[in-house]
């Protein structure tokens, strides 16, 4: 796990998803708008092969924030796995979490491919710019990890069948028409009432309506759910 920290002000927690950096060019596009928006960004960057859901992801991130007086919680895809067990931030948002497989990734032989005891990455993603968002660039899809490793595979799916409940402050962002985490799972599991539903790709610092609902994702970090009552 790697840590950058961004800015000054109140502390907001970025967790980022699988093979995300700071650096990549719609990841620190948000980063910069957070900052201007008063928050310093701690972005974790987390490892994209790991053996072990809680002793790689969930401590550490655990132990980070326990450094922290208080903070806000921000998190994208698989980061929004990890942070769902967390305990402790004043509000907490989602962008499209990886609470579900996505169904056309849930097939017998994916199943199967997650029981092999292989900490290699091996299995092709298949991810590309329409699945991730249109505005990430070639450099930052040819940065990304193209394989994914049977062990990382289960243990996120460990970690999806034990998820805690549904915190009811919590705000998710999510693309009804997601290809790489399951839509399915995140309205299961997040009522109505703190759903934001946009149209693009995966990533929503990566689609064309990024601007657009970033006021939205501000508010939501600084109020929480009650960002979203009419």
């Amino acid at each position: 796990m790697h840590t950058e920290s961004y800015g000054t002000g109140a502390d907001l927690v970025f967790v980022l998803g699988w093979g995300n950096k700071p650096e990549h060019e719609t990841v620190r596009w948000l980063i910069d708008r957070l900052v201007e928006a008063g928050y310093r960004v701690h972005a974790i960057e987390i490892p994209t092969t790991i053996t072990d859901f809680d002793a790689e992801y969930r401590q550490p991130v655990a132990e980070y924030v326990a450094t922290l007086s208080s903070y806000r919680l921000l998190t994208h895809s698989t980061g929004g796995l990890i942070g769902a067990f967390l305990t402790g931030p004043d509000t907490r948002v989602y962008l499209s979490p990886w609470w579900g497989i996505h169904e056309d990734q849930d097939g017998l032989l994916a199943r199967l491919f997650a029981r092999l005891p292989i900490a290699r990455p091996l299995f092709p993603t298949g991810i590309d710019a329409e699945a991730i968002g249109t505005l990430a660039s070639g450099d930052q899809l040819a940065d990304g990890p193209d394989a994914i490793a049977p062990t990382f595979l289960r243990e996120v799916r460990r970690a999806q069948a034990s998820l805690p409940p549904f915190r009811s402050d919590s705000v998710v962002f999510f693309s009804p028409d997601d290809r790489v985490v399951s839509p399915a799972a995140i309205q299961e599991r997040a009522p109505a009432d703190n759903r934001v539903p946009y149209d693009g790709g995966h990533e929503l610092f990566s689609s064309p309506g990024r601007e657009e609902y970033l006021p939205l994702v501000l508010v939501a970090i600084e109020s929480g759910a009650g960002a979203l009552e009419p």
